[in-house]
């Protein structure tokens, strides 16, 4: 049995046994054509978010036109539970309005944070983050015009901190789940536009992130999740070209749930002979590695510190209810 599989299984039961939902969203829901238990009722997708944070959350992804994934009812998020999306904000939401928690919860793998910064309406987390200005020249697919989370290379949650040198460091932060890559080719889009043509005078640029000495074709790179990680280091290097905002440094941090071991299969097959994981192999196509962070979901939730703010208790508790790996 796969990760996914046997995660359905679970939020399944979840489901089934929680009272933080209602009993008429315990039913089977909907998802593209077929009835699944693992999904919510379409009406109740909004149970999938964490009680306490699911007004905001809802608000917040409307006011900066965010765009929830495998979405039925517009504004609403997925009712799949094991939607990857939902997992980050259950997670990093809470600490949109505590910067001193999640400074605490980040220092013990980023030991230099001194503070967090506010990067978007005065709050210290930018979920689905693309920037205002649109850093990897890439063509709106829906409505003409860049939407957050959908069409163009979209962050899971943009921080930033200051350093004790003073230093304004920014983290673009993916969040991994239940997600397992198989070696399918992506060089063309559905309506056929060629990604190499989009992505290659960055991927051969002499600010570009990669090595080209052990990787010099950008087809390569053209399997999940490697076309992913080399979009976000593109982003990341062509924020610090622009100096738009202006930083010392861009992170890209991959938090991804340690348990499941399908995220590191090598998917791309010239890649297979640099190492047995995903982040192995990448950490080898990497100009500089250090630009690279992988830090583990249940370690950056066993770092947060629930003796210095209380009000997070709940919150810790449905996390550990809903999702197994934090127990």
């Amino acid at each position: 049995m796969n990760y996914l599989s046997a995660e359905k299984k679970l939020q399944t039961s979840w489901k089934l046994t929680t009272k933080t939902i209602p009993r008429s969203a315990k039913k089977p829901g909907l998802y593209r054509n077929r009835m699944y238990p693992f999904c919510l009722p379409l009406e109740h997708a909004a149970y999938n978010l964490y009680g306490e944070i699911r007004e905001d959350a809802i608000k917040t992804f409307k006011q900066n036109d965010i765009v929830w994934h495998s979405s039925a009812l517009q504004g609403l998020p997925s009712n799949h539970l094991c939607s990857s999306q939902v997992f980050a904000v259950n997670l990093l939401f809470p600490f949109m309005d505590k910067p001193e928690t999640l400074a605490d919860s980040l220092r013990p793998f980023f030991p230099d944070i001194k503070q967090m910064l506010p990067v978007e309406n005065k709050r210290f987390i930018a979920f689905e983050w693309i920037g205002d200005i649109n850093y990897l020249n890439e063509e709106p697919k829906i409505g003409g015009y860049r939407l957050r989370g959908a069409g163009n290379t979209s962050i899971d949650a943009m921080m930033m901190y200051e350093s004790v040198n003073n230093e304004k460091v920014m983290l673009l932060v993916e969040t991994k789940y239940s997600e397992s890559y198989g070696a399918s080719y992506k060089r063309f889009r559905s309506d056929g536009t060629d990604r190499i043509r989009n992505y290659e005078d960055f991927f051969y640029s002499t600010t570009s992130p990669i090595n080209h000495d052990i990787a010099p074709n950008l087809s390569d790179f053209l399997y999940e999740p490697f076309y992913q990680l080399l979009r976000h280091s593109l982003l990341a290097s062509e924020i610090m070209k622009t100096g738009k905002p202006k930083v010392s440094r861009v992170q890209v941090v991959h938090l991804a749930v340690n348990q499941n071991k399908d995220l590191l299969a090598v998917t791309s097959p010239r890649f297979r002979q640099l190492g047995k994981t995903t982040y192995e192999v990448w950490s080898k196509l990497l100009k500089d590695p250090s630009t690279f962070s992988l830090i583990s979901t249940e370690s950056f939730f066993k770092a947060i510190n629930l003796e210095t703010d209380r009000d997070l208790e709940p919150w810790a508790l449905f996390m550990k209810n809903r999702y197994s790996f934090f127990r």
